[in-house]
């Protein structure tokens, strides 16, 4: 009796707290879109490739739609996480279910990959060859810059 109080103490509170959570970020995550959307020529990065104005309304057509899918596919393996914890509090454990569990968890993220990977064709596929150099240019300096900020981080 006490593990199902837990459990549904745990379901709840877990709740509460995502619902919290996700209003906040949705909160930030909003005004982040209109300061990006606003101000999409100040970003370094952005300025560097020089877009016309149709390559800059199909950028933020790209990113909202990218955006919208991955913040469900990792809603959905974040859920998966707590179903796996759930599963683990209860007396007999069930080893089948937490395994399909953690097969999903890894379609999920491989399906996050194959978007971003799609998401990166995308962009690359608007620019042209100068603003392809750029791009290249870009991205291997901020994964540069993330090593340096994580050295630790073999990926």
């Amino acid at each position: 009796m006490k593990k199902i109080l837990i459990a549904l103490l745990l379901i709840i509170s877990t709740n509460v707290v995502n619902h919290v959570y996700a209003q906040v970020r949705s909160d930030l995550r909003q005004s982040i879109g209109e300061i990006r959307k606003n101000n999409i020529d100040s970003q370094s990065p952005l300025s560097e490739l020089r877009l016309d104005e149709s390559q800059k309304q199909r950028l933020r057509s790209i990113n909202s739609m990218f955006d919208v899918l991955i913040s469900g596919l990792r809603k959905e393996v974040k859920r998966m996480k707590l179903e796996i914890e759930l599963e683990k509090l209860n007396d007999k454990i069930d080893v089948e279910k937490i395994n399909k569990l953690f097969d999903r968890i890894a379609q999920t993220q491989a399906s996050i990959w194959k978007e971003t990977f799609k998401k990166e064709q995308e962009i690359k596929s608007m620019l042209n060859e100068r603003q392809l150099i750029m791009h290249e240019k870009i991205i291997n300096r901020s994964f540069r810059n993330a090593k340096k900020a994580n050295p630790n981080n073999k990926r």
